[in-house]
């Protein structure tokens, strides 16, 4: 670590220790995402709600977060190039530890202030549900800040290192994201072990403070740099509102349900999911088309012309499809055989392990995928993680039975997240450094939606063709338990169990395919990261 006492553009410590404090706020906002599947009974229960209803009320509190991490995705990096990273950074903490001491401290005054205003409106309601509304308030403003810390991040990066340096720190903010909110539920259910649910908010705090106070003495002596133009508004809310329609229509909730372990336990789609995607389809079109006029466009549609960047778009997104598969697979082969698991603690704790065995290489991955863009190109390495992927997954379909055991469960993992891992690197690179300094926070949003698009349209694509391929399985295993005229229920469920450890396996072919058709843009791919020349 080197400081600096005079005026320079470079950092006053080493770019790669300030990534250190970067990375503090993206995973913890990421780890908020997922962390209260950790004690969501438990709070339904301390609030006095009915368990039935209050579950469904109980779940805005992580669709409120996703919906608001979702739009704060959406146009904070262009703000960002607009008034300056540190401005936006600073606004975007700020909300984050606002938020965080909302929900740790609702029950208290927060919950009375609310509570009278509800009364001086003529409004009598339940104390549990008006400190529900605090803590799903809470949520959303932690969640705006959270979303918008990533492309902000990954723009910080952009402008820290130079292009041909870019690959690892943009794979590693991309990595730490993404393995924040796979490990949010375990974190969580370890610290209520210790502590009240009320200190995972707390904790934030601190940390918060911490990489704020590192990144603004870091970057005290660097300009900021700013660009001209308007911010658009109107195509922000058409985006944002399509994003979210796009996450309401298709099932906000259902990357909570998939984790719950068994396609019983996955809902199909909401009653009202039509009307919401086709407006969601009607405001991204409406989107397309102001953003074809605009003077200032929120995102310039030019840049897709370059290739790279739609090339590494279109992969990301069959990336974030790829990446769900793993992540719905293995708490529900955990579930099915759970006459084999003693308590429901040990089948909890036997997914976090095999789900770690995907996300932590995942992960560390992206460390080496960065060194391999610098060395063997960008194309070559996401060529690499795309085929180990491929194979990961290969071996689910052809191995996967109700008897395998966890240590090859794991390894197959490990591979499929070796393979993922190694694309997150080349592919932020070749999305940032296809964008001209101007559109880099644009560019370091679009990394992070395209892949999340990826995982909402998995999820419950997948929801569906694994309810109706379990229940058309099921079907024949009924008429198998009812041979000889007498209905036997145990054979009934292992025959079950193994129809649903068979959709598994196909799910991995369905990994199989989609990793292949990734292949073909992917081979198109420039080998470099180069600048784009202006269009």
């Amino acid at each position: 670590m080197t400081l600096t006492t005079e005026k320079t553009n470079k950092p006053a410590f080493s770019p790669w220790v300030v990534m250190f404090f970067i990375a503090i706020p993206v995973f913890l906002g990421s780890l908020d995402l997922t962390v209260v599947s950790a004690f969501l009974p438990e709070l339904i229960a301390e609030l006095g709600l009915p368990f039935d209803t209050g579950l469904d009320d109980a779940a805005w509190i992580v669709t409120g977060y996703l919906l608001a991490y979702t739009v704060g995705l959406t146009f904070t990096g262009r703000l960002s190039d607009l008034l300056g990273r540190r401005a936006i950074y600073i606004v975007c903490m700020l909300l984050f530890i606002v938020g965080s001491v909302i929900v740790a401290t609702a029950a208290y005054h927060p919950t009375e202030w609310l509570n009278s205003l509800y009364r001086r409106l003529g409004l009598r309601m339940d104390i549990g549900y008006v400190t529900l509304h605090i803590i799903v308030f809470g949520r959303v403003i932690s969640a705006l800040g959270a979303g918008a810390l990533v492309p902000v991040s990954l723009a910080l990066a952009g402008d820290m290192f130079p292009p041909e340096r870019r690959a690892r720190p943009l794979g590693l903010i991309g990595a730490i994201d993404t393995l924040g909110w796979v490990l949010g539920h375990l974190y969580g259910a370890l610290v209520v072990q210790v502590v009240h649910w009320h200190w995972l908010f707390w904790i934030n705090v601190p940390f918060i403070l911490l990489a704020l106070w590192g990144i603004l003495y870091a970057l005290r002596q660097v300009p900021e740099r700013r660009v001209k133009g308007h911010f658009d508004l109107l195509g922000t809310v058409l985006i944002a509102g399509a994003l979210a329609s796009l996450s309401i229509g298709l099932g906000a909730n259902l990357e909570m349900s998939a984790m719950a372990g068994s396609f019983e336990d996955l809902s199909a789609l909401p009653p009202y999911a039509a009307p919401v995607l086709l407006t969601g389809a009607l405001m991204f079109i409406a989107f397309l088309f102001v953003e074809a006029r605009v003077r200032d466009p929120l995102v310039h549609l030019g840049m897709f012309r370059r290739r790279n960047l739609a090339l590494a778009a279109i992969i990301n997104l069959f990336i974030g499809y790829c990446l769900f598969i793993g992540l719905v697979s293995v708490p529900i082969l955990v579930n099915v055989r759970q006459e084999s698991i003693a308590t429901l603690q040990q089948a909890a704790l036997e997914v976090g392990i095999l789900l770690s065995g995907l996300t932590v290489p995942m992960a560390i991955a992206a460390i080496p995928g960065g060194w391999l863009s610098d060395r063997i190109g960008i194309r070559n390495t996401v060529l690499l993680g795309l085929g180990l992927s491929l194979i990961g997954f290969g071996l689910i379909w052809q191995t996967w039975t109700l008897d395998i055991s966890s240590a090859i469960v794991a390894a197959q993992m490990a591979v499929v997240g070796v393979g993922i891992g190694l694309t997150f690197s080349p592919i932020s690179a070749a999305v940032i450094n296809s964008a001209h300094d101007e559109e880099r926070g644009v560019a370091s949003a679009l990394v992070i939606i395209l892949r999340l698009v990826g995982m909402t349209i998995s999820v419950s694509s997948l929801t569906t063709y694994g309810l109706y391929r379990v229940n058309a399985l099921a079907s024949a295993a009924s008429d198998a338990a009812t041979a000889g005229g007498a209905f036997d229920a145990n054979a009934f469920l292992v025959v079950y169990a193994n129809s649903t450890v068979t959709v598994l396996g196909e799910m991995g072919l369905i990994g199989v395919v989609l990793c292949g058709v990734a292949l073909i843009p992917a081979f198109f791919l420039d080998k470099t990261a180069a600048p784009p020349p202006k269009d």
